[in-house]
């Protein structure tokens, strides 16, 4: 996500994610859901982005500072296996005591009752979750208790070239999260004025939070319905608004084809390097563009308006395995990074609004950062996530190879969900 490594991404086209990497923390107190393990050291899996840099880099040192106990990570790999890696370790036993998840996925591992419910650590530390953001919060609150927490929220916004703006004579979109002149069709004329031979108007296809953005936005529930039972993309409203946003690239020629932005980070280094003038990502990539652009002033905007104008947020998920060898180390960690200090560090960083609301009001505009910096917090506001479901890698696993098809102009996006629907709908159920 943010650095010089891979960029945070919820979910990417085929199902990917970052391999493991794994850490040491020291901890007190016997284990109460797995056991067996080393009082003294706590392992854990994350993938390589900005979050990782941060929990098992600055983080972790002021934890160990703080508690005198000895953290020491080993060297973190990249998101391209993360979700098989994770059900592989899951599967196999012996997991590591804290671990990253796929905020996507975590519904589906706490009704298999594979992450522990950290209910009764709350309760026993008496923890004060009125300085909580409330949705973030809640998020992990699930019908087999609580899994895991949410250390904050990355909020997807349209990142632009200011810069261009100004020198092609385009009204700039609006500084707070407003629909005035941003609309789906000002955003369509606005992306046709930035396109020239060698920069695209727009990015804004690639993991699956464009489906529901857009989907929601056109008045529709996204991709699975509320009950979590019936596969809601593949109704009218998003047919129509998938459809238009792989038209961008296909009919109108404002956004660059699958190919050039499939790879990992490549939408990211695409608009760092001048070459795309706006992309919908979420704030996570704030770190990484204000070390990586150097030749033009960029900033942010809402997500344009339709019915609707909501965003979705990628909400950053640790949970403690239900056989965490070290459960009880691993909370001690895991309530510091979500407190006032470790949400700070993700305040001041730009990486996410923090759970802790006294720390995200250390979200200020940095170095050549956005100076709307604002907006993630009015983003926030504005969330609409995927709704659960019991199986949604399964789900997401069956759709999106035809989806994909659909992106590059082999079919349409009605062929591609409606055909999928019956097969998704059977495995939702």
């Amino acid at each position: 996500m943010i650095s010089e490594a891979p960029v945070l991404s919820r979910r990417n086209l085929l199902l990917a994610g970052g391999a493991v990497g794994a850490m040491l923390i020291a901890s007190c107190g016997s284990p109460s859901g797995g056991g067996g393990g080393n009082a003294k050291t706590l392992t854990g899996a994350s993938w390589a982005d900005g979050v990782n840099d941060l929990v098992f880099g600055s983080i972790k040192s002021n934890f160990a500072k703080a508690s005198g106990l000895t953290v020491n990570p080993q060297a973190a790999v990249p998101f391209s296996d993360y979700q098989t890696r994770f059900r592989t370790l899951i599967a196999g036993g012996s997991p590591p005591d804290l671990m990253r998840l796929n905020d996507d996925f975590l519904r589906e591992m706490s009704d298999k009752k594979t992450i522990l419910d950290i209910d009764s650590y709350v309760k026993k530390d008496n923890i004060d979750t009125s300085g909580y953001f409330e949705n973030v919060f809640d998020f992990t609150a699930l019908p087999n208790g609580r899994a895991g927490l949410a250390l904050g929220t990355a909020p997807r916004v349209m990142f632009y070239n200011k810069s261009l703006f100004r020198e092609r004579g385009v009204p700039l979109p609006p500084t707070t999260w407003s629909s005035k002149d941003w609309t789906w069709d000002d955003f369509l004329e606005t992306a046709k004025a930035l396109t020239t031979n060698d920069v695209w108007g727009t990015v804004v296809v690639k993991d699956t939070a464009f489906e529901n953005i857009w989907s929601t936005n056109n008045g529709g529930d996204g991709i699975f319905s509320q009950d979590g039972k019936k596969f809601a993309l593949a109704d009218s409203e998003g047919i129509e608004a998938l459809q238009w946003a792989a038209d961008l690239s296909l009919v109108h020629k404002v956004a660059p084809p699958w190919a050039d932005i499939a790879a990992e980070q490549a939408e990211l280094q695409l608009f760092a390097a001048g070459r795309s003038a706006m992309l919908l990502y979420p704030m996570s990539g704030v770190s990484y563009l204000e070390k990586n652009i150097k030749n033009f002033e960029w900033d942010i905007a809402p997500i344009p308006a339709r019915v609707n104008q909501y965003t979705e947020g990628s909400m950053i998920v640790m949970v403690i395995p239900a056989k965490a060898k070290n459960p009880d180390g691993a909370w001690e960690f895991l309530k510091y990074i979500t407190g006032p200090d470790g949400g700070k560090a993700f305040a001041e960083n730009r990486i996410c609004v923090p759970l802790n609301r006294k720390a995200a009001e250390s979200i200020v505009p940095g170095a050549g950062g956005p100076a709307n910096v604002q907006l993630f917090a009015e983003a926030a506001a504005h969330n609409r996530n995927v709704f659960s479901t019991t199986a949604t890698a399964a789900a997401v696993a069956i759709y999106r190879p035809k989806l994909q098809q659909a992106l590059i102009g082999e079919i349409t996006v009605e062929e591609a969900l409606s055909s999928s629907r019956a097969q998704v709908e059977a495995a939702l159920a």
